[in-house]
């Protein structure tokens, strides 16, 4: 392998590595904030959230839920709420999402709040409604709750993309260019090799040509003995 398709080797596997292996082992993900909203309070209920513009390079779409409550007392589950996403063409998703109390360390009866929730698919290009409201439990012990949205949780840094395209296309070119070999002369022989030929039997006493190196033959006899 010639010097330049080793440079064009090793470029192209840097391109390959920045496309493929950097999002993944260093863990480059396009996470975009989409914003945070509050969907519940105490005084108020829960609310609904419109006009929330969405498009399909937001999904994998990650929703958030957390807030603040208190635990239900005569050790009752924890309150929980239904959410329906629609979007430009009808219904996303429609799901009920119970709520997973966390202790922070402070007072033992206040409480955090969490659900996450994936949409995967269904999201259309316009303006999406978030329609919150309560569960099957009563909701009195939650204090408040806001929903954060993230957009293209799972989706490579694309600002790596357009670097790595950049090399793969420069290690093909320079491999295409460096494989190209001189060709020796037809027959395999260079004029190095006539000289070796001359001088490879210098002190043998051996003739050069081919015919010299044959024995000379008897001349051929007719008749038989001295009758000839």
């Amino acid at each position: 392998m010639t010097f330049l398709r080793r440079i064009g080797l090793t470029t192209f596997l840097a391109g390959l590595a920045g496309l493929v292996l950097y999002p993944v082992w260093f863990g480059t993900y396009h996470n975009v904030d989409l914003g945070t909203y509050r969907i519940h309070e105490a005084r108020d209920g829960f609310r609904t959230i419109a006009d929330v513009s969405l498009s399909p390079a937001a999904m994998p779409l990650r929703i958030d839920i957390s807030g603040r409550g208190r635990v239900p007392p005569g050790g009752a589950e924890m309150p929980n709420l239904t959410l329906v996403l629609n979007g430009p063409q009808g219904s996303v998703a429609a799901t009920v999402l119970d709520l997973d109390p966390r202790s922070d360390g402070e007072i033992a009866a206040d409480i955090a709040l969490e659900q996450q929730l994936t949409i995967d698919s269904g999201i259309g290009n316009g303006l999406h409604t978030f329609v919150f409201a309560e569960g099957d439990r009563p909701a009195d012990m939650i204090a408040f709750l806001d929903m954060t949205l993230t957009g293209a949780i799972a989706a490579p840094d694309p600002r790596v993309r357009p670097a790595s395209y950049g090399l793969l296309g420069a290690g093909i070119a320079i491999m295409a260019v460096g494989g190209r070999r001189r060709r020796k002369p037809a027959g395999g022989r260079t004029d190095n090799d006539d000289t070796r030929a001359s001088t490879s039997n210098i002190g043998r006493r051996v003739p050069l040509d081919k015919a010299g190196r044959e024995p000379e033959k008897p001349a051929r006899q007719w008749g038989r003995g001295e009758d000839s």
